[in-house]
């Protein structure tokens, strides 16, 4: 492992231990698992049929790719204090990315649906 590597995995690790809250994620699938992750977001911008230009801003979840081994899927939902997320992009955009060049953080996109009572 060279120097950046090791660096990047330090990284990503105090991001995790200092910066991250507790999640429960639940694959459409069935099942859930409480991780920590990062909150973020992301602006899309898209022009419609009229040259418009429409802003769409989502909630991003950071995790560690270790703790989360399945790629996110579209309808996905996460639970963050007391709130549900489904997991989606606008625009046929991809529901997660990397986030860094060492592909040890998912940046997963998500649009609040509800709370959870509801």
């Amino acid at each position: 492992m060279n120097l950046l590597d090791a660096a990047a995995e330090w990284l990503n690790e105090q991001r995790r231990e200092c910066l991250s809250v507790p999640i429960i994620y639940r694959p459409k699938t069935g099942g859930s698992f409480e991780i920590p992750a990062t909150l973020g977001r992301t602006l899309f911008r898209a022009e419609n049929q009229y040259g418009s230009t429409i802003r769409t801003e989502s909630r991003d979840f950071l995790v560690a790719a270790a703790d989360l081994p399945n790629d996110p899927e579209r309808g996905d939902t996460i639970i963050y204090n007391g709130c549900r997320y489904e997991v989606l992009a606008p625009n046929a955009e991809p529901v997660w990315r990397w986030s860094g060049p060492h592909n040890l953080t998912r940046r997963i996109h998500t649009k609040e649906i509800g709370d959870v009572n509801a």
